[in-house]
């Protein structure tokens, strides 16, 4: 039997034998329209651009948006083809203690020191769209 290779085998042999071993870090990424960057890169710039938010899918008591701050840029890329994919690492804010969605005004109050722990810190780029965080107009950061 005669084998014959159209590229599709390549690919699949180099998803299956997955990313490689080295990953490269970034400061920021350009995705879904928004210049992200990571929260220690702009800590003294004027812009803050390190908010993520990633959109819960059926909004039920189960399903909700995770918001967080970007740590880290991490570009994959896989073995035998031509493959990267990018992830944000997040430390993400506790979804179910620490955060309060006004829907009369679509405001979302989140309580900064109450992280979510866990082991699932990475996201898909695509997934993400930034948001950014402030302060009440009251200036009564500390109530809850």
């Amino acid at each position: 039997m005669e084998y014959q290779s159209n590229g599709i085998e390549n690919q699949l042999f180099g998803l299956v034998m997955g990313p490689s071993t080295s990953v490269k870090c970034y400061n920021g990424y350009y995705v879904n329209g928004f210049k992200f960057q990571t929260q220690s890169y702009g800590r003294f710039k004027k812009t803050m651009n390190s908010g993520v938010c990633v959109k819960g899918s059926c909004y039920d008591d189960n399903e909700r948006d995770y918001y967080g701050m970007l740590k880290e840029v991490v570009q994959l890329k896989y073995l035998g083809i031509k493959c990267k994919l990018f992830m944000f690492k997040c430390n993400w804010y506790d979804t179910k203690r620490g955060i309060r969605v006004y829907h009369s005004n679509g405001l979302v109050k989140i309580k900064h020191t109450s992280r979510l722990h866990g082991n699932e810190d990475f996201v898909f780029v695509q997934q993400c769209q930034q948001v950014y965080y402030t302060y009440p107009p009251d200036n009564k950061s500390s109530e809850w």
